[in-house]
């Protein structure tokens, strides 16, 4: 493996760490609301953020599931 292909495999694993700690994240928060929160939506709310609809968490947990596959496809063709 060369220097560059080493340094995309390194980005890859990184990627993939912070995506499955999200995933184990959204999993034990089951039972418990969530929101969206950025430096401007907590100035324009009661910093809590925007509350997260059901509809929106399934999805978004749908998303990080395919983010960590479509990860582990580009890791397995280096």
């Amino acid at each position: 493996m060369d220097k560059k292909t080493a340094e995309k495999a390194s980005k890859l694993l990184k990627t993939l760490e912070r995506l499955e700690e999200i995933r184990q994240a959204t999993e034990e928060s089951k039972s418990h609301w969530w929101s969206f929160l950025t430096p401007d939506v907590k100035r324009l709310t009661d910093n809590d953020g925007l509350m997260m609809p059901e509809i929106l968490r399934n999805e978004f947990k749908k998303a990080v599931e395919r983010a960590i596959e479509k990860t582990k496809v580009k890791l397995d063709k280096l």
